[in-house]
């Protein structure tokens, strides 16, 4: 996989108005109900000053590509001078810390796993069947030892306090940063391994983050015309949002602020591994704001002056509810996706890295355990 996408996969779906389900009208209910609730205006608003600054944000991460991806050394992160290392996390969303788990430490937990997917292969599954890629370990002793590391916990309770919640008390605030480990799969990915992956999605819902009511009140501000002020990191009302409102393997019904990656091996950018949107406030107010809005026919897409409000049909781009929020070019074409899903810089045995719940991700896999 290279480090831009450059080329839309034919792996990958395309989402467009052919996805239209004219008999969902739980959907075009849900969409008449917000228009009328936030007003076509508010919403055009929002729609052209998001798309203006959007061309903006894109234009910079395609000519940085991987370099937009922040990397910090652990020791930086921790230190008490970290106010501008905590104004960059809290801007991309998505950023490496490296040197979490002393290397040599990390490489012998890669070795001490397969040793013991090896002597447990009889009861350990995974996928894809043929040529597992993700086995389905998720509390081996190892995964454990690694996930209670005291760097681990001690970053987990920094990126939680990147969380703000002006409504609760002192004491609830500093207990909301004690990280509660969320595990997950371990991902191996053999070399020359042909597996194309997880295609573009975004974690913690797709339909719910409109339907479900305090989880649209996260994105308040987006809908009433000023993206500007939109806070990623606000829990006033994501505290309270169900992305699992339509249950299925995909929804978690937890909020999980970051979702993060632990490396095992090194690997470079183009050589199978995650590729990110980094960038949280924008991008997100673009995906919230896009299923109320229609393509102008004349084909000048990139204009939002030209792009009307949609009210009569009951899509919502890439969304349905028993998957992760999806994206492709033909639905979202002012994310640039060919050029703004970029691989995340090299990473070596024992850095991290971590994503927030609204970044859009594409999981190429690599050597990784969570």
């Amino acid at each position: 996989m290279p480090a831009k996408v450059s080329s839309w996969p034919t792996g990958w779906p395309s989402f467009t108005p052919k996805d239209i389900d004219p008999s969902d009208t739980f959907q075009s209910d849900l969409k008449a109900a917000i228009i009328a609730e936030y007003g076509v205006e508010a919403l055009k608003d929002a729609w052209v000053k998001t798309c203006n600054t959007l061309n903006r944000v894109t234009g910079a991460i395609a000519a940085r590509g991987s370099a937009f991806v922040p990397v910090f050394p652990f020791e930086d992160v921790v230190s008490p001078q970290n106010e501008e290392i905590l104004k960059q996390m809290k801007s991309t969303g998505t950023f490496i810390v490296r040197n979490v788990l002393p290397e040599e430490e990390a490489t012998q937990h890669f070795g001490d796993l397969k040793d013991f997917v090896v002597s447990n292969k009889d009861t350990i599954t995974g996928w894809p069947a043929k040529s597992v890629a993700i086995y389905h370990l998720y509390s081996s002793p190892v995964q454990l030892k690694m996930r209670t590391h005291p760097n681990q916990l001690r970053l987990q309770r920094l990126l939680n306090s990147l969380f703000t919640d002006p409504t609760a008390s002192r004491e609830t605030q500093i207990a909301q940063t004690d990280p509660i480990l969320y595990p997950d799969a371990l991902r191996i990915r053999q070399p020359g391994q042909d597996f194309l992956g997880l295609g573009p999605h975004i974690d913690a819902g797709s339909l719910s983050r409109w339907a479900d009511v305090e989880y649209r009140k996260t994105y308040e501000k987006i809908l009433s015309g000023r993206p500007e002020d939109y806070d990623p990191f606000d829990l006033t009302h994501r505290k309270n949002a169900n992305p699992g409102m339509f249950p299925s393997g995909a929804n978690s019904s937890v909020l999980r602020g970051f979702q993060g990656l632990t490396a095992l091996t090194t690997c470079a950018p183009g050589e199978g591994g995650l590729m990110v949107l980094p960038d949280i406030k924008t991008a997100t107010a673009y995906m919230i704001l896009r299923p109320f809005f229609k393509a102008p026919e004349d084909g000048d897409r990139r204009d939002p002056e030209k792009w009307e409000i949609d009210s009569e049909t009951t899509w919502f781009p890439g969304t349905y509810r028993w998957d992760s929020q999806l994206l492709s070019p033909a639905s979202h074409p002012h994310l640039r996706l060919e050029e703004t899903l970029v691989s995340i810089p090299v990473v070596h045995p024992g850095d991290t890295v971590w994503w927030h719940a609204d970044v859009r991700i594409l999981l190429v896999l690599l050597y990784f355990c969570v």
